[in-house]
Order: C-alpha cells, then structure tokens, then sequence
C-alpha cells in the first residue's frame, strides 16, 4: 500500500510535471508552428518570387522582340534578318545565379523556333510532344495563350540541362503577336524545392537548439518540485497517522479509543468532530439494536428514543416506516388471509359445480361428435352417388350420339331409296308409253289384216296376241306404278318420321347436356358438403378434445382451492402470533 506521504510527493511531482510538460510542449509546439509558418511563408515567397522572375524575363524577351520588330518596320532588316537575329539573341540570353535560365521559342504551328539547349531540334514539329505523364507540352501551351492575357503559366515534366535528367518545370509563355512566336522559359520546381530544403535545415537547426534548452529549464523545476513536495509531506502525514489509526478502529467497529487531539488547525478540528461522530454512531447503534431485538421478537409496537441527525434521520425515518409497515402488512395479510379462505372455499364449491358441468358438457360435445361423423360419411357416399350418375350421364350421351349417328344413316339411306323410287317411276312411264304404241300397232295390224281377207289372218292372230300383251304390259304397269307411288308416300312418312325422331333426339342431347351440367354441380357441392362435413367433424373433436381438457383442468383448480384454504388458515395462524399496534 503506498503511503500519503509518497502520494503527496507523488501528486506534486506529477502536478509539477504535467504543468512543465504542458508549458514545454507549448512551447516547442508554438516553436515549431513557427517555424513551419516562417517555412511556408518562405517557400510562398519563393515561388512568387520565381514566378516573379520568369514572368519579368519573358517580358523583356518580348520587349527585345519588339525592338527588333520595330526595326524591320523601319527597313533597315527584312522580316527573315529580323527573325534571324532576334533567334541568335533569344539563344545567348541567361538569367539567374546559375545562368541555368534559358528561353525557347515556338510558333503557332507548333514548330520549335529556337531552343538554346536543343538546337538540333530547331525546325520540328513538336504538336505530339508529351511529357512522361502524357501531357502534352507544346499544346497546353497553345491553349495558355489563347487566353484573353495571351500568357501563363503550365507545368510538365521535361529534360534538364544535361539530357538525362527528368524533372518537373513551372513556366511561363507570352504570345509574340506580329510573328506568331510563343516565348517560353520556366524553372526546375525540384531546383526550388531544393532552397526550400537548405532553409528548412538551417530553421530545424535552430529549433533544435531552443528544444535543448527548454528540456534543461524543464529538469531544474522537476527537481525543485521533488524537494519541496517532500517537505510538504512530512508536514500533512504527522496528524494523518493518528486519523488512520482512528480509521482503522473504526473499520474494526471500535468506538472505544477517541483521538483527543488539541491541535487548533484543521487536523484538530477533523479530530474533534470524528469523536463526536464516533460517539453519535455508538449511540445510533445502540438503539437500533434494542429496536431489532424486540422484533425480532415479534413486538412491532417499538419506538426509538434516540434524536437522529443528519443522515441517520432517513435511518430513523425508515425504521419507523418499516415498524409502520410491518404493522399495516400483517393486519392486511391477517384480513387477506380471512378473505382468500372465504373466497378458496367459494371458489372451490363454484369449481366442483363447474366440474360436473364440464363432464356433461364433454359428453354432450362427444355425441354431437359421434353425430357428425355419421353426416360426414353420408355427406361423402352422397358424393360418390353423385359422382357414379354423372358418369351414367356421361354414358347415355354417348348412346344417344351413336344413336343420332345411326338415325343420320337412316335419313341417308330413305333418302337413297326415294331417289331410287323416283327412278323406277320413270321407268315404268316408259313400259307404260310402250305398251300404248304397242297397242296402237296391234290395231293397225289387225285393221290391215282385216283389209289383207285371207292372207291377213295369221297376221290378224299375232296381231290380237300383240295387242293382248300389250294390254297386259300397261295393267301390270299401272299396278307397279301405284305400288311404287305407295312405297314413295311410306318412303316420305319415313323420312318426316326419321327428321321428328333426330330432332327429338337433338332435343334429348341438350337436355342430358343440362341434367350433365347440374350433375357436375351437384358433384361438386357434394364434395364440398363432404370436406366441411369433415372440417367440422375435426373441430368438434378438438372441441370435445378441449372440453375433456377443461374437465381435468377445473377438477385440479378445485383441488387447489382446497390447499389454498388450508394454507389461508395456517397464514392467519402464524399472524396472530405477532404483537402489533
């Protein structure tokens, strides 16, 4: 267990530390937020500067231009010798430390003019030249220029000096309007970056320097807080050894040994006012105690005669409110007690009679059951017979389709039989023709056998014979023809008859299509009937199922009325053994 006075030294020396730490840590963060600040204005001011730079160079490069322009306007060179000098001179000019700043010239076709680094380029077409991010140089340029300004500024990657290295480049073009030449020159940014990193050091450098500094400030206070919280704490553990003490007797529930400190700082004043608290606590207990015991005893008529303060007048408070309480809660649970035995017993007798009831019922439900199995089976035979005389319906349509058919055949044939009959007709018409002229030849035999006298009268025999045939030939015609007339009228009235029977048994098909149709229908309500016959079978099972249940379930609950009245008798036995208000 760590001590106060290793605490306080501990607390102090922390204090002191997070309050160096702080303050150094401001300090070099402050520090160092300068210096980025003063790096960031630097590097800002450099690139200005730069842009600066570049910007006023290709300015003067114009400004030459246009010298040599305006001395072509005057004659004195033409427009090819002005170009040619103005180039040589773009070439030789330089600028910055280094003389590294160089200018290149290209015209609107895209067309390298002049390029001091690389003159055996001078002449190509650079339209596709791109860098190694593929931009492309010469046309974002292009696009730079054809801005309101006619100037700006682009960045690329592109070779330095030396042909080998790859670097990125700010710069800046300015349209030569009178030629059509773009005037371009720009600085390497790694060149720029490079400055800013030789600044940056030398700014690290000196920030190192005030960070040493502050650390030894930040030792020599550490080191005055150690001694100074030691004698501190030498100071405030004295009396607290004596407090402790007290504490831990207490801690053990000992009231016996007061601290009887006369010191007049605030120890002394902690002291006092803990022997009295240790005197109010003996006392509180005291009669707490007395209180518990006498009821524990089963006296709940107690009453403290102790005055509570502070705190402990909510201790009191609640030993009245449980003495109270306790009072209230046994009367209530003596009445209850009265009041569930009386109601056990009415509930019981009430579940006895509901008991018996629920038995009756359970049967009366189990022969509605029994009934509705019975309607269920005559629901579903009553199906299968409606089933079974659709199906004869069915079958009789078929009779009475071959039976149609059949009759069809029949109109066919009397049909065949009177165009037949027509036949013979004519065909008698024609006997009964040449039997007349038969018989008009056989008079004009015999009248010119008469006229012949002797020699006519074998003529005159045949003749007679003749005749007699032929008078035969149209009886017997006549008769066919009235037999055949009679058999075309039968004919007839078979064919009307043969036409009413096929109408009558169309007439039949559309009456058993109807009775087919209601026989479906009857069907399918008979099967319906059926399944709610049986639906409602299953649910007076389960009705009957439940009723059976509720029997069992009414028999226990009158049972345990039963027990809960004997245990109401045996509770108000054990409250009349306590002492109340």
């Amino acid at each position: 267990m760590r001590s106060v006075k290793a605490l306080l030294i501990l607390v102090n020396v922390m204090i002191v530390t997070i309050a160096v730490s702080v303050i150094g840590l401001t300090a070099r963060d402050r520090m160092k937020n300068q210096m980025e600040t003063s790096l960031e204005s630097y590097k800002n001011t450099l690139y200005s500067g730069y842009d600066n730079v570049v910007e006023y160079q290709v300015q003067n490069v114009i400004s030459l231009l246009q010298g040599i322009y305006e001395r072509q306007l005057s004659g004195e060179w033409t427009e090819e010798e002005a170009k040619k000098e103005a180039a040589a001179c773009v070439r030789s000019l330089r600028y910055l430390e280094d003389d590294s700043g160089y200018f290149w010239i290209d015209d609107k076709d895209y067309r390298l003019v002049v390029h001091p680094i690389l003159p055996e380029q001078e002449g190509d077409n650079r339209y596709e030249l791109e860098d190694q991010n593929g931009v492309k140089i010469i046309q974002s340029i292009m696009q730079t220029i054809e801005t309101p300004e006619k100037a700006g500024f682009n960045e690329f990657y592109y070779t330095k000096a030396d042909g080998v290295t790859v670097a990125p480049k700010r710069a800046y073009s300015m349209l030569f309007e009178p030629w059509g030449w773009i005037v371009s020159t720009g600085v390497y940014i790694d060149d720029v970056n490079r400055v800013c990193m030789e600044r940056e050091t030398e700014l690290d450098k000196e920030l190192r320097w005030q960070l040493q500094m502050t650390n030894l400030c930040m030792a020599a206070t550490l080191l005055g807080s150690v001694i100074a919280s030691m004698i501190f704490a030498q100071f405030v553990t004295k009396p607290l050894k004596k407090i402790q003490g007290l504490a831990e007797r207490l801690a053990k529930c000992d009231f016996s040994q007061p601290l009887n400190m006369r010191s007049k700082n605030e120890f002394g004043q902690t002291a006092k006012k803990l022997d009295y608290a240790q005197d109010k606590l003996r006392a509180y207990i005291r009669d707490m105690s007395c209180q518990l015991r006498k009821m524990a005893d089963g006296n709940f008529a107690v009453s403290s005669n102790t005055d509570y303060v502070g705190e402990f007048k909510e201790v009191q408070a609640s030993l009245d409110i449980i003495v109270s309480s306790m009072n209230q809660t046994l009367l209530q649970i003596n009445q209850a007690a009265e009041q569930v035995s009386f109601g056990a017993e009415q509930v019981s007798d009430g579940f006895q009679q509901l008991a018996s009831a629920t038995v009756e019922q359970a049967a009366s439900v189990q022969d509605v059951a029994e009934r509705m199995e019975s309607i269920s089976d005559q629901a579903q035979q009553n199906s299968q017979s409606a089933e079974q005389a659709r199906d004869c319906a069915a079958q009789t349509k078929q009779y009475i389709d071959i039976g149609m058919q059949k009759m069809d055949e029949l109109i066919v044939a009397i049909r065949d039989i009177s165009t037949a009959s027509d036949s013979i007709e004519k065909i008698i018409k024609n006997i009964d023709d040449i039997a007349f002229q038969t018989n008009l030849l056989a008079l004009n035999a015999a009248v010119e056998a008469a006229h012949a006298g002797e020699a006519g009268k074998g003529f005159s025999v045949v003749a007679d014979e003749v005749r007699r045939l032929a008078q035969k030939s149209g009886e017997s015609a006549d008769t066919t023809q009235e037999l055949i007339e009679n058999c075309l009228q039968a004919v007839r009235r078979g064919n009307q008859i043969a036409k009413d029977t096929a109408e009558a048994l169309t007439a039949i098909v559309e009456e058993n299509k109807a009775v087919q149709g209601l026989m479906t229908e009857i069907a399918a309500d008979s099967q319906e009937q059926a399944e709610d016959s049986s639906y409602i079978n299953q649910q007076v099972v389960a009705i009957a199922t439940v009723t059976q249940t509720n029997a069992a379930t009414v028999q226990d609950s009158a049972l345990s009325s039963q027990q809960l009245r004997e245990q109401a008798e045996k509770m108000k036995m054990l409250v009349e053994q306590f002492q109340l208000r």
